[in-house]
This record gives structure tokens, sequence and C-alpha cells, in this order.
């Protein structure tokens, strides 16, 4: 079975006791993420039971399958390797394979797309693209079945963003409670259930940030508009491999402003969203007030960034110098000054207060004496500085934003 998920080829090569059957099944679950020219074949009659018939979980769709040699094998082809899958029954084995196609697809395509583990809903007459965003649970896949009879289904489970702003489709099945835990989801694919088809090619036209809440007053859905640096703080969790990218946060910047900036939405029901989001996709883009706090390393072959100025490697004792990271963007507040982003790792740091002025200070490398003659045009220096300065250098020594010499 040969897939495309995020544009990314995987080849599926089935083994153990997986039937014709079965394999069928398989095919249409994933029937829209098949490579062209695939085609979804149907089970003939005699093939086989495709529930799972003798496996050691009884029917093969809700035991566990605990005991004996695992009868449902496959080996997933990545192009740089391979991937193992199995399970003790069919339906596990299905939930499996999903689990591994994702991840797999994810690695194939890190460093490339902007990831968000959402579900993607598409208008269908313009392609524009709404993200819900949030961790399992949330209600993404409830909201999907919900929305998908009027917008185009587009994943989910992960939204792929190229840097110019189009939408990666991920069609894969839906993986439903059918049955009580400790039973596994069952694996139903768009077609199956119904949902409507996203068009060809969509860009990202909304982020919205989801927050369910059991019972609310009002029946109406919550929604808050995001400054940026709250938006990435919050969405920052929810991405794949977004340290693998090329200045993510000024990824993640520039497409907040071609969204029209991040909302939350605090919701109870599916059908409270479903109003929200023609309005959503309808907003134009926005100039969010942000710039970057690193550039490009132009030492660099793989595109990696540094801080300006580039300090050299070993520093005299004393001596304070901006941290090795990821990157970095400033971004203004609607009461004046500025919240510094900075990703450490795979960590995004918010700063506030002081912190932006003692960055933009040391674009060279300085002792914490003359870093205060630095900041002091830009924020003064009030009797009893030097202790709320050592403190602020300290803190932000601790998130590995300063290094000290």
């Amino acid at each position: 079975m040969r897939l495309r998920i995020l544009g990314a080829s995987l080849t599926v090569v089935f083994e153990g006791r997986v039937s014709p059957a079965q394999r069928a099944l398989l095919r249409r679950a994933w029937s829209r993420c098949l490579e062209d020219g695939e085609g979804t074949a149907s089970a003939e009659r005699g093939d086989g039971d495709c529930t799972g018939g003798d496996s050691p979980g009884g029917d093969g769709i809700g035991g566990d399958g605990i005991g004996g040699a695992v009868p449902f094998r496959a080996r997933i082809l990545t192009g740089s390797g391979v991937v193992p899958v199995a399970g003790g029954t069919f339906a596990r084995f299905a939930a499996e394979l999903t689990s591994a196609l994702t991840f797999a697809a994810i690695e194939r395509r890190s460093g490339e797309l902007l990831m968000l583990h959402a579900s993607g809903l598409a208008d269908p007459g313009t392609g524009r693209t709404v993200a819900l965003v949030g961790p399992s649970g949330v209600g993404k896949t409830t909201a999907t079945r919900a929305l998908a009879n009027e917008l185009g289904y587009v994943s989910d489970e992960t939204v792929g963003v190229e840097p110019s702003g189009a939408v990666v489709p991920y069609a894969k099945p839906l993986s439903l409670i059918v049955e009580e835990p400790p039973a596994p989801k069952r694996q139903l694919g768009p077609d199956e259930l119904g949902l409507r088809r996203a068009p060809s090619e969509g860009r990202l036209g909304a982020v919205v940030l989801l927050e369910r809440r059991a019972s609310r007053p009002g029946g109406r859905a919550e929604v808050r508009r995001l400054g940026h640096a709250e938006a990435i703080v919050g969405l920052a969790p929810h991405t794949s491999s977004i340290g693998k990218l090329r200045a993510p946060l000024q990824q993640l910047c520039r497409m907040l402003d071609a969204c029209g900036g991040a909302v939350r939405a605090v919701y109870s029901e599916a059908d409270e969203l479903a109003g929200l989001i023609p309005g959503l996709l309808a907003r134009a883009a926005v100039a969010g007030g942000w710039e970057p706090a690193v550039v490009p390393d132009r030492r660099a072959d793989d595109g990696a960034l540094a801080p300006v100025d580039q300090p050299p490697a070993i520093l005299p004792r004393g001596y304070l110098r901006r941290g090795d990271v990821v990157d970095a963007v400033e971004i203004a507040i609607p009461d004046g000054g500025s919240d510094l982003l900075v990703m450490v790792g795979q960590q995004v740091v918010r700063l506030g207060g002081i912190a932006p002025a003692i960055w933009r200070a040391l674009r060279a490398p300085a002792r914490i004496e003359a870093l205060a003659e630095r900041i002091a045009p830009e924020v003064g220096l009030p009797p009893g500085y030097a202790g709320a300065l050592s403190h602020a250098v300290e803190e932000l020594s601790n998130y590995g934003v300063l290094l000290r010499s």
C-alpha cells in the first residue's frame, strides 16, 4: 500500500496474517492518502474475515491479543529506513499502523514543514483552512466529524504548512472510540464517515487554540484574540519538530500575520464552533509588530541561526554573552515595550520587563557593570538597580538565554 502523507511517500508491506480482505479494509480507510494509481481494492467473499478471525484476542476488534505470537505485522518503507508495526488483534494493528505512519511522515518532513497538532478544515470554495489546535482529548476529532459535512476534511491529527502558507493535507482515517477501553480505537476512513473532500490546494487561513469545558452557560463559544507572543507560547507544545525549522519563531510569526493572528476558543460542544469559522477564515492579514532578534550566521552551511555579532568561543572571565539560541523574536505589546521570545533547544521562553533591553545590549559580550551602562539610556537605573539587574541576569542564565564566562 503506497501512501502520500504530509507530502512524503511511504510504502506499507503487509506480513504475517493480514488477509487480502483486511488489506482491502485498510486501503479503504486510507483511501484519501493513497498514491496515484493505487486504487482501493474491494474485498472479495471468501478472502477472510476483515475483523481478524482467529487472532489471540478473539474477534480481533477489541481483544488485547495477550499471549502467543503476534499475528498481524507490516513494515513501513520510509525511503531512509524501515519501521516495523505489529499488533495482537487486527484493530490494535490498524491503530499501531496509523501511529507509526504519522510518526514516519513527521520525521520525513521535519525541518521542511511547520506541523501543528491540529484538525484541519477547509472552505470548499476558497481552500482557506482553519487549524483547530490542542492536546489529545480537547475534542479535535469530534469537531472534525461535526464540521466536515460543510467544510472539507484536511486532517484530524497534523496540519502541515509550507513556508508559503500552503497546507499539505493528511486526510488519514479518524481514530474513534467504538468500544470501551482498553479496546483500541477503530480506524474509520473519511469516505466511510461521509466527510467532505477538501479542495486540492489550500492555504492556512485561521489558527484556533481550543479549550474545552464540560459545562458552560449560554451555549456559545467564547473567542478571544491572542497577541503573537501569547499565541506562540500556546502553540509551541502542539508542534512537531519545530526546532529543526530554519528560524522557527519567525516562521510562526509570519504564519500568524497571514492568518490575522490566532484566537483562543473556549467551548463545550462542537456545533458551537461552526458559526465561528467562516468569520475567522475571512479575516485579513495583519502586521504583528515583531522583528527578528537574531540574524542568520552566514558562516553556517545548514541555515542555523546565531546571535548578532557572534562572540569568540572563549571570553575573559566575568563576561556575559547571549546564549546559543535556536531563534529569537521581539514582539511589541499594546501598552508599550515588548516581549522577547527565545527558543533554547526545544523550549520557547517568553521574557518581558528589562529582558528585551538586556538582550539588545548584549549584541557584543560585556561585563555586568558595562551592561548596566548600556541599558541605562533605555530603561534608566533607579536606586537599588544592581540587585534587580543581577536577579534578571541570573534568571536569563538559568533559561540558557545568557551565558557567563
